[in-house]
């Protein structure tokens, strides 16, 4: 299961941020490498995230495919400005849980949230919606792990090799070799604020001085989409402190 990436139209195809954020932030055997908490958080930004970079595409008057938006980052609001469905469920999902299944059309009133609300609301749910996905679109496993009297779900991928080519991309882009893009500087941000570094497998005494770079690049090229880097690194370091304290 892959989606339009950018601002080029099928069938040039990427996965979404949020799917390569869970390979790698996951072990071969699903096992997660970081807390639940923080790792809900980082997802949800990723699934906000994908929305500004992977917009609907609809046939124009001319027969030419379009980009159409879906949400919009407004200073401190996320502002759903199209319901309309997009195939898919986890993007669509993210749509309704923000308001969006309460517009009926886009010439209604425009419904808006404050990112870091909007970053929580999709925080609670997002681990659980992320590996639906996964799974209905067999990228993932699903293998109950039992101990204690309990069982754990997890969700190891269905081609291990995926999570290597997510981090042979971003540690291409983040040492020179590759030129960069906005999802992968994004997916850097997010490793970054996660403190996941050792899933680089990057021996360098730069590397947070590096990912940092790809953050700053975010900035520059795209504005809202560091915002909402900005308030899940925040988020993911309340979370943090509420766990550890």
């Amino acid at each position: 299961m892959a989606y339009p990436i950018g601002e080029a139209p099928p069938p040039n195809l990427r996965q979404p941020l949020r799917v390569e954020l869970f390979f790698l932030t996951h072990s071969e055997t699903g096992e997660p490498l970081a807390h639940a908490g923080t790792l809900a958080v980082a997802l949800a930004g990723a699934v906000i995230i994908d929305h500004l970079l992977r917009p609907l595409w609809r046939q124009g008057q001319d027969n030419q495919l379009q980009p159409l938006e879906r949400l919009r980052v407004v200073g401190p609001q996320v502002i759903v400005v199209n319901p309309d469905v997009s195939g898919d469920p986890v993007a669509d999902w993210a749509i309704t849980a923000l308001g969006g299944g309460r517009v009926r059309s886009v010439s209604e009133r425009q419904r808006s949230m404050a990112l870091r609300e909007a970053i929580r609301a999709l925080a609670v749910h997002a681990y659980e919606r992320t590996t639906a996905g996964l799974y209905a679109g067999d990228l993932a496993r699903e293998v109950v792990k039992r101990g204690l009297g309990r069982g754990r779900r997890l969700y190891p991928p269905t081609d291990p090799g995926n999570i290597a080519r997510v981090r042979g991309r971003l540690c291409s882009v983040l040492t020179g070799y590759t030129h960069p893009d906005t999802q992968t500087d994004a997916l850097g941000g997010l490793i970054h604020a996660l403190n996941l570094t050792s899933v680089l497998y990057l021996d360098r005494p730069d590397l947070r001085d590096l990912l940092g770079r790809m953050t700053a690049r975010v900035e520059e090229h795209h504005p809202a989409v560091h915002q909402i880097l900005t308030a899940t690194d925040d988020l993911i370091a309340e979370t943090a402190v509420a766990v550890y304290g």
